[in-house]
């Protein structure tokens, strides 16, 4: 075997250096760990701050400046593209703005420690190689490094029984659905010979009907079905986000799903749309599981995060309707679609979690929805901003959620899946009752007495900022700047839908 070592020029620096900025990064907070002297939450603060803002802002950079093709680095191992760099600015977009809130909350003094930082970084690193590699290997060892070190930060960050039991569901799943998705990409290889994602598109025509293709599609799509957190792959969702650090489950609300979803639309469109056949009308019914299903569990949750959580299966079923829909030359509407519907999600979780984590404290870790009966009484541009929220994620005009669907919806029925649109449009209406009782609560009943004598939230700049730029975001993206966003969003799917 000739072994070939690869010409790297300054492009691939510039392109990568999120990546090793934040592997950097990460071995320096290792480092600082071991020291009585550097150790502490200020230091850690302010390492994380910087590492992640800088990332940022080299993400932003190379996204403007990015073309309509995408430039291969290390045989197809690191693309340069602008699906890519769109991943990566929301993954490390919402890291940024999550360790803020954490540096606000009761648990910064548990987070900000050098080796909770380091795994933090480490994870952030995976996710944004796992968004812009050709290579399944390379996209596997991102996968890994995002989830053994969210399976760490479940249950080491802030150990309690309900986080590490939370932990232990999680990582046992994920090992399982780790072997499925190997084993799907292992058949995908035997039959077209090639490890590249590129590769396999143009090879899978001349073995589309054999039976290692069909059988490596079905299994790569449990694997990332997992990951979507989509029925039935969806059973570790409830117990991980409960059990977590509110700041902890907002990540894995917003940034897990940005990762899978932007990996999701490359591996299928670029690598598997040539058997589209097979592995569509899984994921049709995937996608009519979880939105019927997630959302009649929710009705009967009392924890917020436990019902946010089955709310997070459901917006992934909506997005699993937009993937169901990339068959049939429709790409050019399913994909934008998909990545603005993401915009609108995470925009509207992380001002969500922004509150829940504003109202908790040492006395109070697991609000319930009982607990926030009154709340516009004691704090009432609080529960405006959750309301707001909570009318987003139900679809409600004048919001970003209400226009996201509406992309959704017209992404399937272009592909003639009035079926599916239908059970969308029935999940929807049953997801009404369980965010609307959180308003009901919040405005239409007495203030509760364990809202006085156990949520006594602090005054936070941070909160109160990121809270009011999501909802006006929340309202300029389904008002007067849904264009702008969808523009943006097929700028960036031009990378895999050749627009």
């Amino acid at each position: 075997m000739n072994f070939e070592i690869p010409h790297l020029t300054a492009s691939f620096y510039g392109a990568a250096l999120p990546i090793l900025l934040l592997c950097t990064s990460g071995i320096v907070a290792l480092l600082m760990g071991v020291s009585k002297n550097l150790n502490g939450p200020k230091a850690n603060y302010w390492l994380n701050f910087g590492a992640l803002l800088v990332s940022l802002l080299a993400v932003i950079r190379q996204y403007g400046i990015s073309g309509s093709a995408s430039e291969m680095f290390l045989s197809g191992g690191f693309i340069a593209g602008r699906l890519g760099f769109f991943g990566q600015g929301a993954i490390i977009g919402i890291a940024l703005v999550v360790s803020l809130l954490m540096g606000e909350g009761y648990l910064k003094d548990k987070f900000f420690r050098g080796e909770i930082i380091a795994l933090f970084h480490m994870v952030i690193a995976g996710m944004c190689t796992m968004v812009a590699t050709d290579d399944l290997i390379t996209l596997f060892v991102g996968l890994e490094m995002a989830s053994i070190g969210v399976y760490a930060l479940i249950g080491y960050t802030s150990p309690t029984k309900l986080s590490q039991e939370g932990a232990i569901k999680y990582f046992v799943l994920g090992s399982v659905a780790a072997a499925i998705l190997l084993f799907g990409f292992a058949f995908l290889y035997a039959a077209t010979g090639t490890l590249r994602i590129s590769e396999i598109s143009s090879s899978i025509g001349k073995v589309s009907g054999h039976a290692w293709v069909e059988l490596g599609a079905i299994l790569t799509l449990a694997g990332f079905g997992f990951k979507m957190a989509l029925v039935p792959f969806h059973m570790w969702t409830p117990d991980a986000y409960e059990g977590s650090p509110t700041g902890l489950t907002a990540f894995m609300a917003t940034a897990m799903k940005t990762m899978i979803m932007v990996t999701a639309i490359r591996f299928f469109e670029n690598g598997l749309d040539g058997v589209h056949g097979i592995w569509m009308p899984v994921i049709g019914f995937m996608a009519a599981a979880s939105l019927l299903f997630a959302n009649i569990m929710a009705l009967a949750q009392q924890s917020v995060k436990r019902m946010l959580a089955y709310s997070s299966i459901a917006h992934s079923g909506y997005m699993a309707l937009a993937f169901a829909s990339m068959s049939g030359g429709v790409s050019q509407y399913a994909v934008p679609s998909i990545l603005f519907y993401l915009i609108g999600y995470v925009l509207v979780s992380l001002g969500a979690f922004a509150v829940i984590m504003w109202l908790e404290n040492e006395r109070c870790e697991n609000i319930i929805i009982d607990d926030l009966t009154g709340l516009s009484r004691q704090h009432p541009y609080a529960a405006v901003a959750l309301a707001l929220f909570m009318f987003s994620l139900g679809g409600m005009p004048p919001t970003v959620g209400f226009i996201s669907k509406l992309y959704i919806f017209n992404s399937a029925l272009s592909n003639n899946m009035i079926g599916l649109v239908v059970i969308a449009a029935i999940g929807s209406t049953i997801s009404l009752y369980y965010y609307m009782r959180i308003i009901v609560r919040m405005f239409m009943m007495d203030s509760s007495p364990v809202l006085g004598a156990l949520i006594k939230p602090v005054a936070s700049k941070v909160t109160v900022g990121v809270v009011l730029a999501c909802a006006i975001l929340v309202i300029l993206f389904g008002t007067v700047l849904p264009e702008s966003g969808l523009r943006v969003a097929r700028h960036t799917a031009g990378e895999v839908t050749g627009g």
